[in-house]
C-alpha cells in the first residue's frame, strides 16, 4: 500500500485510540483541502495575460504573468488564502510532516525573487471570531496539523485543563467532553472550531510591464477506496468527475484482477479553486493546464472534453480568453499497492 493510504491508515488508528467514536464511520476516507491561486484587491487595470497551472498528486504549482494595463505603476495586496481547516472530528486531513501554520508548504515567487509573505491565522466558530479565546489559554489555532502524535497531546493537554477554563471553553462551543470517549470509557476532549490561514504581501505592478508570479504547495487529496459501484450510470462520481468508455473499461479491468484487494481500487479525489481569483481586467488570455498521473497504471478523469494526452503520465487543456465558470475537480484511481 502507498506511503499516503498507510498514513491515512495509520492516523486514523492513532486518532481512534483517543477519539473512537466519531472516527468510526472515516475509516475508508478522509477529507480533502481544496486550494486554489492568488487573489488581490480588485483593480481592473492589471490583466491576467497567462497562467500555467500543473497539478499532480505531490505537488501543485503555478505561473501566472500579469500586465499593468495602466499608466502608473500600482502596488496592491496579494492573497493566497488555504482552505479552511475544520478541527475536530471533521478534520481528518492526511498532512505529511506539515509544519502548523504552513500545512500545504505554500511557496511564492515573483519575478524570479522569493517572496516572504506575512501570514494571518485565525479561528472561528458559526462565523464567530474565536482567536483570542483560544491564544488566551495557550491552545494552538490548528492543533499542529498534520501531525497525528502532536495532535494527541494537544487533546490530552485540553483534558488536563482546568474546571474553570473547561467551562469557558463549552460556553463558547469550542470544546465538549460529552461525545467523546478513550478506549475505557473515560470522557475526552473533542474541539469544534475552523481555522482559516491567509499568506499576504504588498506586489508592485510598474506600468506596461509583464510581472511573473509562480507559487507551489502540496496538494491535500481525499482518499478512498473506489469499487464497482462507483461506475454505475448515476454514481456521484461518475457525473462529477465526467468518467467516459476509456475510463469505465480500464477501471473494470483492474477491478478484476485477483490482486484488486476487497474487489477495490485506491480512490483520490483532489480540488482546486479556479472562480474567486477573478479580480483582474478580463478572461485569462492564455489558460493551460496539466494533470500529471503517479504512475503509468493510474486514471484520471475530469471535465474537460478537450484535454489531451500529451505522454503515458500526463493531460492537457489549453484555453484562449478563458472565464472559468467552476472549480476544478480531478480523480484518480490506480490499483491498491500491496
Amino acid at each position: 500500500m502507498t506511503n499516503d493510504f498507510r498514513l491515512l491508515l495509520a492516523g486514523l488508528a492513532a486518532l481512534a485510540s483517543v477519539l473512537p467514536t466519531p472516527l468510526a464511520h472515516a475509516n475508508d476516507s478522509s477529507a480533502s483541502l481544496a486550494a486554489g491561486g492568488l487573489q488581490f484587491v480588485e483593480n481592473r487595470a492589471i490583466t491576467m495575460e497567462a497562467e500555467d497551472l500543473h497539478i499532480g498528486l505531490r505537488e501543485i504549482r503555478v505561473r501566472y504573468r500579469f500586465r499593468n494595463t495602466g499608466t502608473d505603476d500600482i502596488e496592491t495586496l496579494v492573497a493566497f488564502p488555504l482552505p479552511t481547516l475544520s478541527v475536530g472530528e471533521e478534520g481528518n486531513y492526511v498532512i505529511a510532516g506539515a509544519d502548523p501554520i504552513n500545512v500545504l508548504g505554500f511557496e511564492v515567487s515573483a519575478d524570479g525573487e522569493r517572496v516572504v509573505p506575512s501570514v494571518e491565522v485565525k479561528a472561528t466558530l458559526n462565523g464567530v471570531d474565536v482567536t483570542d479565546v483560544l491564544k488566551r489559554h495557550d491552545i494552538p489555532l490548528t492543533m499542529n496539523a498534520g501531525n497525528v502524535d502532536a495532535y494527541i497531546k494537544e487533546i490530552e493537554r485540553l483534558d488536563q485543563l482546568p474546571q474553570e477554563t473547561r467551562r469557558e471553553l463549552e460556553r463558547y462551543g469550542l470544546a465538549d467532553w460529552a461525545t467523546n470517549y478513550k478506549t475505557g470509557g473515560e470522557p475526552t476532549a473533542n474541539p469544534h472550531w475552523d481555522t482559516h490561514i491567509t499568506f499576504y504581501w504588498f506586489q508592485k505592478f510598474p506600468a506596461g510591464r509583464p510581472v511573473e508570479i509562480t507559487h507551489r504547495y502540496r496538494p491535500v487529496p481525499r482518499y478512498f477506496f473506489f469499487a464497482e459501484e462507483d461506475l454505475a450510470p448515476d454514481a456521484g462520481l461518475r457525473r462529477a468527475y465526467c468518467i467516459d468508455k476509456e475510463f469505465d473499461r480500464k477501471a473494470r479491468t483492474m477491478l478484476a484482477r485477483p490482486e484488486a484487494e476487497y474487489g477495490a481500487l485506491a480512490g483520490r479525489e483532489l480540488k482546486y479553486v479556479l472562480t474567486t481569483a477573478g479580480n483582474w481586467l478580463g478572461p485569462i488570455a492564455d489558460f493551460r493546464l496539466t494533470v500529471e498521473t503517479a504512475s503509468l497504471d493510474t486514471l484520471v478523469s475530469f471535465c474537460a472534453p478537450s484535454a489531451r494526452r500529451t505522454s503515458p503520465t500526463t493531460l492537457e487543456f489549453s484555453s484562449a480568453d478563458y472565464s472559468p465558470e467552476d472549480d476544478l475537480k480531478i480523480l484518480f484511481v490506480q490499483p491498491l499497492p500491496e
